[in-house]
Order: structure tokens, then sequence, then C-alpha cells
């Protein structure tokens, strides 16, 4: 089944493929971000920085940049939004997505890197950079710190991608949800995620608090969203993701063991450029 980061209380969530557990600043199903108030401006940045990348990411791979026909944009800036995210900064990430960075003109890409970390866990890290070198840099010298190596690992995964919704205030059980979604061709799996993954959500007017997940095949992602939400649907995240394949899942139960993970994960977290971490631990 799907594997997120997931994010803190306190913000809207960024979510991201992963069974890791990512450090934000701070998806277990998703990253964390810690949204102090007493954090100071770095931290705020960074903060930024991170739904910017979301923003940029979703450009890419939406194929536009106008949130008009690019739901997965749509989404990420109403996430921003809600995080009081500028619209400077917005702007300048939907630039950055389209391939021109807002610093020197510079063509950004996207990347991904392959390696072993700590406990012989297999990482996939996604990056948009406009300096390759500087990336896979900071991305090596991460896993050497770690005593981790840049290997090898996408055999361990499969790419998928993977909406969250709310559904119509009518369909207000799995059962209707699930003849909803069945007139949609390409849904590979519907999940209703339990209340401490971001399962129940009482803030949205005409529409069922409870939480669901749908899986597809990457290429069918928007045309899977945009079918959703003509039915009424509210679409919390859309995205594409790397999920660990279940004979290729690890369970980590050594604490030094955990630790070392989470310092790692952390230490990947830091590097600006990196837009998503993705291992295959198992939870």
């Amino acid at each position: 089944m799907m594997r997120f980061l997931r994010l803190n209380a306190g913000v809207t969530p960024i979510r991201g493929f992963s069974s890791c557990r990512r450090v934000l600043s701070g998806h277990n199903k998703w990253s964390t971000i810690k949204h102090d108030k007493a954090k100071n401006d770095a931290e705020r940045n960074k903060l930024f920085n991170k739904f910017a990348n979301q923003i940029a990411l979703a450009v890419k791979m939406g194929g536009s940049p106008d949130p008009a026909i690019n739901i997965r944009l749509a989404t990420a800036i109403e996430m921003a939004n809600k995080n009081n995210v500028t619209k400077k900064v917005v702007e300048n990430a939907i630039k950055k997505g389209s391939g021109v960075s807002d610093k020197d003109g510079s063509r950004t890409e996207s990347c991904v890197y392959e390696g072993m970390g700590p406990g012989g866990i297999a990482f996939v890290v996604e990056a948009l950079t406009d300096n390759k070198n500087r990336t896979i840099g900071l991305v090596r010298a991460a896993f050497g710190k770690a005593n981790g190596s840049m290997t090898p690992t996408l055999f361990f995964f499969d790419r998928k991608g993977y909406v969250v919704v709310q559904p119509p205030k009518e369909l207000d059980n799995y059962e209707k949800v699930f003849e909803a979604v069945l007139e949609l061709e390409g849904v590979d799996d519907l999940e209703q995620l339990p209340d401490e993954e971001g399962g129940k959500d009482e803030t949205t007017p005409g529409c069922d608090p409870q939480v669901y997940e749908l899986s597809t095949e990457p290429s069918q992602t928007n045309q899977i969203a945009t079918g959703l939400k003509g039915q009424g649907f509210r679409i919390k995240e859309v995205g594409i993701g790397f999920v660990p394949k279940s004979e290729m899942e690890v369970e980590i139960s050594d604490p030094e063991t955990r630790a070392k993970l989470d310092k790692f994960i952390m230490q990947l977290d830091e590097i600006d450029d990196v837009t998503e971490i993705h291992c295959n631990v198992k939870q």
C-alpha cells in the first residue's frame, strides 16, 4: 500500500511518498514541519522553501504553469497559501518549475539519486536543482557521513501516482466512495486514511470529514484528480512517488539503527534542493 511522510499539526501537509519518517525541520508517512512562531527567519525561509519546491515540482510534473489546467499545481498553491507563503515565493516557484531559476536564468532540472543508508535501508532521493554538481555533491556527502553508499535502489520501489480527497457530504461511508471512484478508469486502489494519518478533516463545508487516498499509474494521476473534482470531491493532495515493494520492505526494531536512520533523513532534508525522500522502511 502507499507510504507517505506526514506533517505535524500547525501547517497543512506537503505530502510526499515515503515509508520514511522524514524530518522537514523537525510523511512516518509524511514529513514533519515544525511551525513554531518563536523560530527565527531562517526556519521560516526553510519552511517556505519546502512549499516552493512542491509548487515547482507540480509545474514540472504537471506539464503546465497554469493552475487552471494543472490540478496538481492548484493543490500545491492552495496548501502554500494556507500556510501564509508569500505571493512572490509562489510566483518564483512557478517560474522555477517552468525551467528558469529566479536567480540568474539557470535551467532547473529534476534529479533522482539512489543509495543505501543506515541499517541497509534503500533510499530514493528526488531533487529539483539548477546546479546538478552541487546537489549530487551534497547528497553524496550525506550518504558518506551515514556510512552509506550511492548505489542503484530503484528496483526496490514501484512508481505510483496518488490523490488524497474528501468526498462530497452525501458519500458518507467507504462503500459509497468506492462506488463513485469505480466510475473513473485507472484507479488502482482506495484507502480510508486512519485518524492518526490525517484521516479526518472537519473544516471543509459540504464535504464528509473522512479522508481517502487513491492510487493510480503516474500518467493518469492528473486525469483521476480532475475526474474526482468533477464529481464534487475536494482534492487535498496530488502527487507521484516511489512506493516500496512489499517484499522489499525492511523492519527496523533496533533503537540505535532507528536513531541513525532519523539523523540521516534529517541531513538529507537539510539540502534545499531535495524535494522528496523515499525509503523502504516497513511501517
